[in-house]
């Protein structure tokens, strides 16, 4: 079980240089407009009144109540400035919005506070086409439906058929349904599910020659429930929760001698998690901090055929550069360590390389029962032009059989350029081109996708 998740939509392409051309054309008309600095925000004149009424406009999709929980101030308060900013910047901080504005307006008694927001399109379907350079085909595409009912729900559905390495010549499919409901009906609390399912070759070869073949079909269900500590205000702070994860893998012959190795097997673990936010969301750039721990613990008391556990850590740092607008610095480091084996035959938990790791190296180069992993990555506008960033980045980590094995004297690396086109009008839509050199290899990577890094 790889630990590294791979993007939907990430594609290594020896293509690339028509993946670049067809973003150049069309990038005119998916970022036309610019969009404000964070310096260039309307800042709210001062004020000592008290706020007899607060509307919202502009929200044609987005439930009031979705913005009113990320307020600061309430009806009766005394209309401070940097309380109503900070509420229009949480508010902006959901990700559903292009623009988010606050202003006061006289009233009998006070002032009216309005807050204006101009939204995002909810509804995003993301075809996926490719071959790469072993003449490899794979289609499929992705779905998503976020902001659903107004309520920032997200419903996602990814279908992917590529076919799979090996002699066999076989496809390997991939069916993902996702949901996730932030502050479910007003509460604290948010859930997220998932289920994917996944049918490829199993293959035993001997020399150049197919003596087994199986179909492997892995089937997998998340379920998961946090709760934030603050509970009003907005969406940021410490929150804890847990759930349960169900993995299934089945085994059909299909030809050759059977294989023993090959047997059904089930996993059940328990979840925990802590997690911290606070990342405010200038459109183009972010700013902010996120840090969390994530455990899964497998047992046959519960069902599992083996006995399991899981520790994974993470923190990001965000850095807007102070007088440089949408110019960040960011950085992400992860561990993860392990003990058993979510399934008896498996012979590692993590896995390393590809897009969203080391990007200078194929995926699943480098595997073991714990890995550390480093992504700093600098980010600029090209010509002041805020949609689109040029990017310099470097990836340092490495996997190991163990923890009692882990040495993080012992690491690869590699690094490289690309750039970024936020999509501002569809919510956590970047297309992005990265270039990697390995320095172990001298090997160079190319990789398009949707999706940022991280």
């Amino acid at each position: 079980m790889n630990a590294i998740a791979h993007p939907p939509l990430a594609i290594r392409c020896s293509r690339w240089w028509l993946w670049l051309a067809c973003w150049l054309v069309v990038l005119p008309v998916l970022a036309q407009e610019g969009a404000e600095t964070p310096a260039d925000q309307p800042q709210v004149a001062a004020s000592g009144g008290v706020i007899t009424a607060i509307e919202f406009s502009g929200n044609h999709v987005t439930r009031r109540q979705i913005l009113a929980q990320e307020m600061l101030v309430k009806v009766g308060d005394v209309a401070d400035p940097a309380l109503v900013e900070a509420s229009r910047q949480a508010i902006m901080d959901l990700g559903l919005f292009v623009a988010v504005y606050a202003e006061l307006k006289p009233a009998d008694g006070g002032v009216v506070l309005h807050i204006i927001v101009k939204e995002k399109y909810y509804i995003l379907p993301v075809p996926k086409l490719n071959r790469d350079e072993q003449n490899r085909v794979s289609i499929g595409g992705e779905l998503s439906f976020d902001n659903l009912a107004g309520l920032n729900q997200q419903l996602k559905y990814r279908y992917e058929n590529e076919q799979a390495p090996g002699l066999s010549r076989g496809n390997l499919t991939t069916d993902l349904i996702s949901y996730s409901y932030p502050r479910m009906f007003g509460t604290t609390y948010n859930l997220q599910a998932s289920v994917t399912d996944v049918t490829s070759p199993a293959e035993v070869v001997t020399g150049d020659t197919l003596t087994s073949l199986y179909r492997l079909k892995a089937w997998a269900g998340n379920l998961q429930l946090s709760h934030w500590l603050n509970r009003t205000g907005p969406s940021r702070g410490w929150q804890v929760g847990g759930g349960v994860v169900v993995r299934q893998n089945s085994y059909d012959y299909l030809s050759g001698v059977p294989e023993s190795s090959f047997r059904d097997a089930r996993a059940v673990g328990i979840t925990l998690l802590g997690q911290f936010t606070r990342v405010h969301d200038y459109l183009f750039s972010r700013s902010g901090v996120e840090y969390g721990y994530n455990m899964e613990y497998g047992d046959p008391d519960f069902g599992s055929d083996s006995h399991y556990t899981r520790h994974d850590f993470y923190y990001r740092k965000y850095w807007l550069l102070e007088g440089r607008p949408h110019e960040n610095i960011d950085l992400q480091a992860k561990l993860g360590l392990s003990s058993g084996n979510i399934f008896p035959t498996d012979t590692y938990a993590y896995s390393l390389g590809g897009s969203r790791s080391l990007r200078g190296y194929d995926s699943g180069t480098f595997t073991g029962k714990a890995y550390a992993l480093v992504n700093v990555q600098y980010l600029r506008p090209f010509f002041g032009y805020y949609p689109l960033r040029g990017a310099v980045f470097l990836d340092i980590g490495n996997a190991y059989p163990n923890y009692r094995e882990f040495h993080l004297g012992d690491l690869h690396w590699d690094a490289g350029l690309g750039f970024r086109l936020r999509l501002k009008s569809f919510v956590k839509m970047d297309l992005r081109v990265d270039v990697s050199y390995a320095y172990d290899t001298g090997e160079v990577k190319v990789f398009a996708g949707s999706k940022e890094m991280f």
